[in-house]
């Protein structure tokens, strides 16, 4: 008799699980992993986003110690490595300044600079650390290529003092090519080494830890003989600064921070747009640049209704 109903017993089911609760547990596991997931994707983003301060902390730290052992910041350099050189006077004269200001940046020149990555026809040094770039700031360029009208091909000395890099970069992830191409949203392409497109000799670009090439400023200058990299552009106008790049202004102002600017819109002299920036950026000398976590940034406005630069991240040092 007990045999039997023990028998009975483990056939009713009772004693095991029913679909019903098989799902639920299912269930239960989905979500609790779903969580997880979550939690770990914001911990991972947390963690990226104190790296990428931390970076550009040191690159902060490096772009200082150029200018005491140079007497100028780096300057700002094209895709290609070579001199970012627009007509300031034609641009001024014309209007279109606060247009062209918002390009008025490098993603070459930190890696050439601090980094000195190339070989000695590249910055005058084989391997990490460069040579002094010397007067013109270009190693020889604007000197050796003024009377042809442009600015490439640099020669440089194979003599004079050298300089370790100013920045380790212990990441090797951190240091891609760029081939001078971009994505359809405008974000350069970059090549990490062993990945297809990796050239050697292609220009470097230190990218932040979402992947994305950081974006180096500076005051404008007017390159070439009359006025090297170090010598800020003073227009008859008032001087210009990082205050009119509408990307670099923050998307909140402490008390009292906030003072007038350019407006933040694409047609600056219709009246009521966003003229907010920060002294901060009034006073910078150079600021950097990543477009965050979304790896996606709108140049026109400081605030988009697309929401691209609420993660943007920025820091300006004078």
């Amino acid at each position: 008799m007990i045999q039997q109903q023990a028998s009975r017993r483990r056939h009713d089911g009772r004693d095991g699980f029913t679909i019903v609760e098989l799902l639920i547990v299912i269930a239960v596991i989905i979500v609790l992993l779903s969580i997880l997931i979550v939690a770990v994707r914001a911990a991972s983003r947390t963690a990226q986003g104190a790296n990428t301060q931390a970076l550009f902390g040191a690159i902060n730290q490096g772009l200082v110690r150029f200018q005491e052992d140079h007497g100028y910041l780096p300057p700002v350099l094209d895709k290609d490595r070579n001199l970012y050189e627009p007509d300031w006077d034609a641009v001024i004269a014309n209007g279109n300044y606060p247009f062209e200001a918002q390009e008025y940046y490098s993603v070459t020149t930190l890696a050439d600079y601090l980094v000195g990555y190339g070989p000695s026809g590249d910055d005058g040094f084989d391997g990490p650390g460069i040579r002094s770039p010397g007067s013109d700031g270009v190693w020889g360029a604007s000197t050796n290529n003024q009377a042809a009208g442009f600015l490439i091909d640099r020669e440089p000395t194979e003599s004079g003092k050298v300089y370790a890099a100013y920045i380790e970069l212990k990441d090797e992830n951190l240091l891609a090519s760029t081939d001078g191409t971009n994505t359809p949203s405008g974000v350069p392409n970059v090549y990490l080494p062993g990945q297809g497109g990796y050239n050697p000799d292609d220009p470097k670009v230190i990218l932040d830890y979402w992947g994305s090439p950081i974006r180096y400023y500076r005051q404008l200058y007017r390159p070439g003989a009359l006025a090297y990299p170090y010598k800020p552009y003073n227009p008859a106008v008032r001087p210009p600064s990082l205050a009119d790049v509408f990307i670099l202004r923050p998307q909140e102002f402490k008390n009292g921070a906030a003072i007038n600017g350019l407006p933040d819109n694409n047609d600056w002299s219709v009246p009521g747009g966003d003229i907010s920036t920060s002294m901060a950026l009034k006073t910078a000398s150079f600021a950097l640049f990543s477009p965050g976590p979304d790896r996606r940034s709108n140049g026109t406005m400081r605030i988009d209704q697309d929401g691209f630069n609420r993660d943007n991240l920025v820091e300006s040092a004078r």
